[in-house]
């Protein structure tokens, strides 16, 4: 009996240990496939960057926005590439970027821009509407434009009818409300989540929110005679202190996250 026993374990550590071998192999794998992406991610960027650079040299007036557009997007691309690196373990720690002090009016003002410069001649354009002058925040510009980013795309697939940007400062925060004409969400953020980090969609509302969290701030849904959608309320001056004590690059991790995703 005792024999039988020591053979039962014996064959249940050798099978957990030949599945364990199995799954190393292939994450290895899947690293490779991430590197050769990765290689192959800069190369593109890089030609694209050349591209652009010499557009915005010779570029007319009228067509100054849709170039600012393109840097936009280009911008936006090379940083996830960054991501990329750091997720796979490649990127030096010398490299992490450091929190700075931005103007988020500019930030979302390039980001309605870019949106409304892509958008098909058919779809109503988004609409700015900002008051309380700069908004100062101490944090990271593109983690900022990532968030807002992804609340505009969100608003723009998923809504009903005309987006709109709402930006309010009261000297010690900042509001900016992505708004539509559609229902908005039916469920609390919490809620909201991926079915898996194999799913190709669902995942705009984690990077917002880790971004928005990130800076000290919050993100809540709205509703009002303007319409529904989502508010980013973060603190507002040049105080490092509002940041999360975070530079390192990479995306929020998919598991233990209580962040929404749509």
């Amino acid at each position: 009996m005792l024999d039988a026993l020591g053979l039962l374990a014996a064959g249940v550590v050798v099978g957990a240990a030949a599945v364990e071998g199995f799954r190393a192999r292939s994450l290895v794998g899947r690293l490779r496939q991430v590197a050769l992406c990765c290689h192959e991610l800069r190369g593109a960027l890089t030609a694209i960057d050349l591209a652009l650079t010499s557009v915005e040299r010779t570029a007319a007036p009228s067509d100054r926005r849709r170039v600012e557009a393109l840097r936009h997007g280009y911008d936006r691309a090379v940083w996830v590439a960054g991501d990329l690196e750091a997720a796979r373990g490649v990127l030096p720690a010398r490299l992490a970027p450091r929190p700075e002090l931005v103007d988020l009016h500019e930030i979302v003002r390039r980001v309605v821009d870019a949106w409304n410069t892509s958008l098909p001649m058919r779809e109503p354009s988004i609409a700015l509407d900002w008051r309380g002058g700069s908004a100062l925040v101490h944090g990271y510009p593109m983690r900022l434009t990532q968030a807002l980013d992804n609340l505009v795309a969100n608003a723009v697939e998923h809504g009903r009818g005309p987006v709109s940007v709402l930006g309010r400062t009261d000297g010690t925060s900042v509001s900016i409300c992505i708004l539509d004409r559609g229902a908005g969400l039916m469920r609390p953020l919490d809620e909201l989540r991926p079915r898996s980090w194999q799913a190709r969609r669902g995942h705009g509302l984690v990077i917002a929110r880790h971004a928005v969290e990130l800076h000290g701030g919050t993100l809540r849904t709205v509703r009002g005679p303007t319409g529904s959608g989502i508010e980013v309320r973060l603190p507002g001056g040049a105080a490092p202190t509002a940041v999360r004590a975070s530079g390192k690059r990479g995306m929020p991790r998919p598991s233990g996250s209580s962040a929404a995703a749509q």
